[in-house]
């Protein structure tokens, strides 16, 4: 994964294609660009959550009561510990197996930022290969060891508690001791134990707070994708949003798209209009343009003829202009006419990106659109970019939005 993320480049590391695509969050990227399949994904990280949660209960238990004699006893009961959750150990390596049959870097989605800091991930680096897991027992046992709180990748964890006892007993002597400085022993397996312990039991509620996170996300991915992709959310939405009198930063009515009209020479303006809109949307805070309603009070539906044709075309140019239509989604609607009859209608749903949507006009010029209020307007690239920071990934986070528009429900964060 590092080797994939990052590149050396003139003495410097500096992210690749690959790696601006999956980081800071790879649980993210798993659950929303690789896994085929999202339920069987829940379904499993959920049943493994309940070994990984007997784990970190009975780990922080553990720590408590573990009164070691000395430091081989101390082995003997952590070893102990590990016998009798062999069924809590067996399910959790299952799980893993299972993902690197997926992708040998789907286990990374337990190893995160996310969850684990970047202090945590440092002190349990290692490289291992599926050959060494296979054929080396010394590269097992050093992972081992990382796990249950032995060691960190730079050394092991009695040496470094040695250390920095010494370290305290020598700078609090008298400059003018001339003796020698010896780690009492009782003080070294003490210290030693509530390291390895403690390192032992935040190994168990990591490993149970990567489950839920992955858990969470799915939830999340499944929130958005089934509204996304489901007309019996739409249609009852766009029918209140049609009685609103206000216009929203989050959507826009349009009768028709200027660009299906017939050829002439004005078509051209008309794409790239069409284009802008719906980068200005991605730039912003996302939103969907819904086709085939008038735009003035009272609105009315209109409908779309051959939407099937209009829909090739709509990407084509959304194509030519932008180059990417992979935070665009494109929703079919039957919307019921006042005359009684049903006609097609268009929901162009667009992601907030986490890159800058760029546009291309016929001289290959670079445009920048963001939405502002109700409208669209040319912005430039740096400052873009920079009310983009925090965006982590493309979402569409604003449909959840819609849908607490749409029951009337507060926003969770008020």
């Amino acid at each position: 994964m590092q080797r994939m993320c990052y590149r050396e480049v003139e003495g410097t590391r500096e992210l690749t294609d690959f790696g601006k695509e999956i980081l800071p969050d790879e649980i993210h990227w798993w659950v929303f660009r690789k896994e085929k399949d999202v339920q069987e994904l829940l379904t499993r990280t959920e049943d493994t959550l309940r070994s990984a949660q007997n784990l970190k209960e009975d780990s922080f238990r553990f720590k408590e009561e573990c009164y070691p004699e000395s430091y081989s006893d101390l082995m003997g009961k952590i070893e102990q510990f590990a016998e009798i959750h062999a069924g809590e150990i067996q399910a959790l390596y299952d799980y893993v197996a299972w993902l690197s049959k997926k992708d040998v870097l789907a286990p990374c989605i337990l190893y995160t930022y996310r969850v684990w800091g970047s202090t945590r991930l440092t002190d349990l680096q290692f490289e291992v290969t599926q050959d060494t897991i296979d054929e080396d027992e010394e590269t097992v046992k050093i992972c081992t060891e990382l796990a249950i709180g032995l060691r960190t990748r730079f050394g092991y964890t009695i040496w470094s508690v040695y250390s920095d006892i010494m370290s305290d007993m020598a700078s609090s002597v008298d400059p003018e001791y001339q003796g020698s400085i010896s780690v009492p022993q009782q003080t070294l397996l003490i210290r030693t134990s509530h390291r390895i312990l403690d390192k032992l039991a935040d190994y168990c509620e990591l490993l149970r707070q990567s489950l839920r996170n992955i858990i969470l996300e799915v939830k999340l991915y499944n929130a958005e994708t089934e509204l996304l992709c489901r007309e019996s959310f739409w249609k009852p939405f766009i029918t209140k949003a049609m009685a609103v009198s206000v216009e929203n930063q989050l959507w826009d009515f349009k009768e028709n798209l200027e660009m299906w009209g017939p050829k002439s020479e004005g078509r051209r303006e008309a794409q790239l209009k069409f284009c802008e809109q719906v980068a200005s949307f991605a730039n912003a805070g996302g939103g969907a343009i819904i086709i085939g309603i008038t735009d003035k009070l009272p609105r009315n539906v209109a409908g779309i003829q051959d939407l099937e044709n209009k829909l090739k075309y709509t990407m084509e140019v959304l194509e030519a202009h932008i180059g990417r239509t992979d935070f665009i989604h494109l929703q079919p609607v039957v919307m019921k006419h006042e005359a009684g009859n049903d006609r097609d209608c268009l929901v162009v749903a667009i992601a907030q990106t986490k890159d800058v949507i760029v546009v291309k006009d016929a001289s290959e010029q670079s445009l920048f659109p963001t939405r502002f209020q109700t409208g669209s307007h040319r912005s430039e690239y740096e400052k873009l970019r920079k009310s983009k920071v925090n965006i982590q990934y493309d979402n569409y986070g604003f449909i959840l939005v819609l849908d607490r528009l749409l029951h009337d429900r507060p926003d969770s964060s008020d």
